[in-house]
């Protein structure tokens, strides 16, 4: 924002309208305040008094800075799975990846090895609203507060190439979760139907669509809950789709001076450039 201070904003028709005048620090506050079913009201309040600013010269952050959990989802797309060679799992499939790892749109994703294999995964993810804990699927439905794009950024070599599967090692990287570019309401998504996107440079690599998933959103939210208490702005990502290459495998890998982006139908694009730093 001017005077290049970071705050909540509302991102709509293409100009940015700052939340702190309305008493919001963070966008915990405004998901705690404001309900989903709320939300618009709440925008058509705020861009009635409020002029805003053009979103071009704006740089966006990261819609979370740093999350308490994120829980992510593994083989969750039943053409991901080829691209695995593992079974199909009978419950969700979950693991964490750690908070330090988040960036936002134009961050740089940093590869401290030539040895990793990176690989980019397109991710729906879910953004929890509320304190929940040992959820049905109809009470996690309304935990969820929002979506957004979530790219589970992967080391392939550290994930399957070191004798025994590392998958907290291979995704927690520093930098290896670009989010955003914003938090869109549950009620203004139909999370069952969406196009996810990857592309590396110019390449596509990975394409698919949320009805593809073994388990819904609602069924790995409820089976996280089981297991620990989620609270308000927790990430919990449902899974990558398949690469466009022979055996559902990405056709290109990621490398210095590549610039990778993930994009979901109806809430936007993440774009980060990947630098090295291999000192």
């Amino acid at each position: 924002m001017p005077g290049g201070e970071a705050e909540p904003v509302i991102v709509y028709n293409g100009r940015i309208y700052g939340l702190s005048p309305y008493g919001y620090r963070s966008t915990i506050e405004l998901m705690l305040e404001v309900e989903p079913e709320r939300f618009e009201a709440f925008t058509s309040k705020v861009t009635r008094h409020d002029r805003g600013y053009p979103l071009g010269p704006v740089r966006l952050l990261a819609p979370l800075a740093m999350p308490r959990n994120i829980i992510c989802t593994g083989l969750n797309y039943r053409r991901h799975l080829e691209e695995t060679g593992l079974p199909a799992p009978q419950v969700p499939e979950l693991f964490a990846k750690s908070p330090s790892s988040v960036i936002g749109p134009g961050d740089p994703i940093i590869l401290h090895s030539n040895r990793l294999e990176p690989d980019v995964e397109a991710e729906l993810a879910a953004v929890i609203g509320r304190p929940s804990r040992s959820l049905s699927e109809e009470e996690a439905r309304e935990a969820v507060w929002g979506y957004m794009v979530f790219n589970d950024f992967t080391s392939r070599h550290e994930e399957f190439g070191l004798g025994v599967s590392q998958w907290w090692r291979s995704k927690s990287h520093d930098a290896y979760a670009p989010i955003g570019p914003v938090i869109v309401p549950r009620t203004l998504v139909s999370e069952n139907d969406l196009r996810l996107e990857a592309w590396v440079g110019g390449t596509l690599v990975r394409r698919g669509s949320s009805s593809e998933m073994i388990f819904s959103v609602e069924r790995i939210v409820a089976w996280a809950s089981t297991s620990t208490r989620l609270y308000p702005g927790d990430i919990v990502s449902t899974g990558t789709p398949a690469g466009v290459g022979e055996g559902g495998r990405t056709p290109r890998r990621p490398s210095p001076g590549d610039t990778v982006t993930v994009c979901i139908s109806g809430i936007g694009c993440v774009g980060n450039p990947v630098i090295e730093d291999y000192g």
